[in-house]
């Protein structure tokens, strides 16, 4: 389910923001972009949005900015930077190159520069970061639930398509097997049968064959899993995604079954219009966690 969140956290003049993005996706999928300082905290905080968050690609951002009271984020060597003015002034007096060693000039040494390693800086920053992470996700939750009502009310809707079709299927269903049974009758009546055969067996044939072309479990079980998917819906419990796919799961067998023992263009045509509103709810249900 699609959405965004932002949090924030300050102390000691630390201020971390963190923006949540989410996109449908049928499985958990974490990205994470955050400055050097914190780029550390990953797991921890990729556990904290799993914990929360059953489906959907999450990205998470976090920002840092520093007042002049907080401490300082990175640390650098004076010993490696005394060494390099040192060769660097060497270079310059074997090469006869005019001009100063300059700070600049030390600046393209990366190795100069590290990130402060103190134990309780990083513990704080650890500590900032989630509870921004926390804000975010919070913040995401609500506007997931507002898209969620929706969601839940588009469903209902299709829901209603497929019931409204099932009554359809049932009272075409009725008339269905006498109707068949009149036609075979008919048909039989201009062939050429053989003298010696049995009309008490032709009959029975018959009537297993109708009897074979019969969809009312189906429909029975159709309408079930209907029912429990709109109970679902309207009380989910944990995990109800994958309990709605399931549930489609079925009903799209049931409406597979009709299709092909009913024998009848008419419900064939029900059976299609169901199959229809069942991939787009699963479509939907994919969403939903």
């Amino acid at each position: 389910m699609t959405g965004f969140g932002r949090g924030e956290a300050e102390e000691s003049g630390i201020r971390l923001t963190a923006e949540i993005r989410s996109l449908n996706n049928r499985y958990f999928d974490f990205g994470f972009r955050a400055p050097r300082s914190l780029q550390n905290y990953e797991i921890e905080l990729r556990e904290l949005c799993r914990r929360q968050v059953d489906r959907g690609r999450l990205t998470l951002l976090l920002s840092e900015s520093r007042s002049a009271e907080a401490p300082p984020s990175l640390n650098y060597d004076e010993n490696l930077a005394s060494h390099y003015v040192e060769l660097l002034r060497q270079l310059n007096n074997q090469l006869g190159l005019a001009g100063q060693v300059k700070l600049e000039h030390l600046l393209s040494f990366s190795d100069l520069f590290a990130p402060a390693d103190s134990s309780g800086d990083n513990g704080a920053l650890l500590k900032l970061a989630k509870v921004a992470t926390e804000k975010a996700l919070e913040d995401l939750r609500r506007m997931r639930a507002v898209e969620g009502k929706a969601l839940v009310d588009d469903m209902k809707d299709r829901l209603s398509a497929i019931r409204k079709a099932a009554d359809e299927i049932e009272a075409q269903q009725q008339d269905l097997p006498q109707q068949t049974l009149d036609k075979l009758k008919t048909r039989l009546s201009r062939l050429h049968l053989p003298e010696n055969l049995d009309p008490y067996r032709l009959e029975l044939e018959l009537a297993l064959l109708v009897d074979r072309m019969d969809i009312t479990e189906e429909c029975v079980r159709l309408r079930s899993h209907e029912a429990q998917f709109l109970e679902t819906l309207e009380s989910p419990p944990a995990g109800a995604g994958k309990r709605l796919g399931f549930l489609l799961q079925e009903m799209n067998r049931e409406a597979n079954t009709i299709a092909s023992k009913a024998g009848s263009l008419d419900i064939s045509h029900l059976s299609v219009r169901v199959r229809e509103e069942i991939e787009k709810l699963r479509e939907q249900v994919q969403n939903i966690e």
